[in-house]
């Protein structure tokens, strides 16, 4: 087992045992939360593992692995790589073109 997957199972117990029950949902509504607050205080790295919490614990609730989270990502980035990309926003944002079917 390699050191993401044991730290989403450790993620797990202790969420699990902490607070109950939860959904997918509710972990990434959480995550959102966080992310605003990383988006606050980028400097602040424990921020940004507090989105790493919530996402793994989000993707094992939803019955993923982090190999599977691993798989999803490469795919993501191929489309990616075949997107077309507009100018970043006043805030730095760059987002993608609308996809034409």
């Amino acid at each position: 087992m390699d050191r993401w997957q044991k730290m989403q199972e450790e993620i797990g117990v202790f969420t699990d045992k902490t607070f109950g029950t939860s959904t997918p949902r509710a972990k990434a509504l959480h995550l959102a939360e966080e992310a605003q607050e990383a988006a606050d205080d980028p400097a602040d790295i424990i921020e940004w593992a507090d989105c790493i919490i919530l996402l793994l614990d989000g993707v094992r609730k939803a019955g993923y692995t982090t190999d599977d989270l691993y798989d999803a990502v490469q795919r993501k980035m191929e489309i990616n790589k075949n997107r077309t990309w507009g100018k970043a926003d006043k805030d730095g944002v760059v987002r993608h073109k609308k996809d034409v079917a």
